[in-house]
Order: C-alpha cells, then sequence, then structure tokens
C-alpha cells in the first residue's frame, strides 16, 4: 500500500514526495524523494526555488551555495537549497518577536559541528514553526530546538544529497 500511494505521489508531484510516518531514533522526520537537482536562471526570483512544500528540502536552486556561517539576516532560500544539496546542514528560525533562546541554541549546535563545518544558521520569516533543522530530502520542525531531532536529521546528512560529502566555503 505504502508503494502504491508513493507511485500516486510520484505522479502527482515532480518535485518528490513526504513519506508519512518517518522516524529515526523515535523522532519523526519530514522525507521527500525524487527532488529536483536543477539550477535555475535567476536567484531573484525565489519562487522558482524548491520543492514547492514548506520547508523545501530541495528542488531548483541558485548556481552558487552559501557560505557556512551563522547568518543574523535572513539568506535567499533558493542559495541555502544549494547548500542541502552538497549534503549540508541548514539551521533555520522563524522568531518575528525574537527568540533568543533558539539562536543562541542553533548557533551552539552550528559552533559544535565538527571543522571545516557543513552547516549553516539563518532567520527564515516564511519557516511554519520556529524551527527547521534540514539536509537534503530530511527535515524536522518545532517550536524549540531538540537535540535528538538536530542528531536525528544529522544521521541523514548524506544518504540522499546528490553531491555528498562536498565542503562549504567559511
Amino acid at each position: 500500500m505504502r508503494a502504491l500511494a508513493a507511485a500516486g505521489c510520484a505522479l502527482l508531484f515532480s518535485t518528490g514526495c513526504s513519506a508519512p510516518g518517518s522516524t529515526t531514533g523515535g523522532v519523526p522526520l519530514l522525507h521527500r524523494t525524487g527532488l529536483l537537482q536543477t539550477h535555475v536562471p535567476s536567484c531573484v526570483i525565489d519562487s522558482m526555488c524548491g520543492d514547492g512544500q514548506e520547508p523545501p528540502l530541495g528542488g531548483p536552486h541558485c548556481a552558487s551555495p552559501l557560505a557556512c556561517r551563522d547568518y543574523t539576516t535572513a539568506q535567499n532560500r533558493c542559495e541555502w537549497i544549494h547548500n542541502l544539496e552538497h549534503g549540508h546542514l541548514v539551521l533555520a528560525y522563524n522568531c518575528p518577536d525574537g527568540c533568543p533562546e533558539v539562536v543562541d541554541a542553533l548557533t551552539a549546535v552550528w559552533a559544535a559541528q565538527p571543522s571545516p563545518r557543513r552547516a549553516l544558521v539563518t532567520p527564515d520569516p516564511r519557516l511554519t514553526a520556529k524551527v527547521g533543522v534540514l539536509v537534503w530530502g530530511w527535515g524536522w520542525l518545532g517550536d524549540t530546538v531538540d537535540q535528538a531531532a538536530v542528531d536525528a536529521v544529522l544521521s541523514k546528512q548524506d544518504v540522499d544529497a546528490p553531491e555528498k560529502g562536498l565542503g562549504c566555503l567559511p
């Protein structure tokens, strides 16, 4: 039955599908397959990027990725989707009224990554939760930074990434 649902999903959505009930270490994760990995002609039109779902876990993206840094201003999704393609971890947050505890926790996760870091932190005003932990094809959303969820997503870091293991500019 699950295979039938996946086949139907693939027919409806050319950019991939979410697998219901994907869990890793007991943590429910978003999982999408069949993600397009094409470059878009312009990074200015952000709507051309991503897999059409929230949050994007892959899909069409800009030709160049972002440096792996801790950003304090929202970065172009079109660029950080390219980071996902390279197997990088994206730690995003949406806190219009501020959430220093979330920002501090995500910064600590970023800082704890082995050197050279293959992760970045960015605000994302379009995120549907306070916190998004994302790699190509896999993700988790929540209202706090959950270390078990971070670990679960990190366990998928290079599993589906088309250009896995690539380094990142600091």
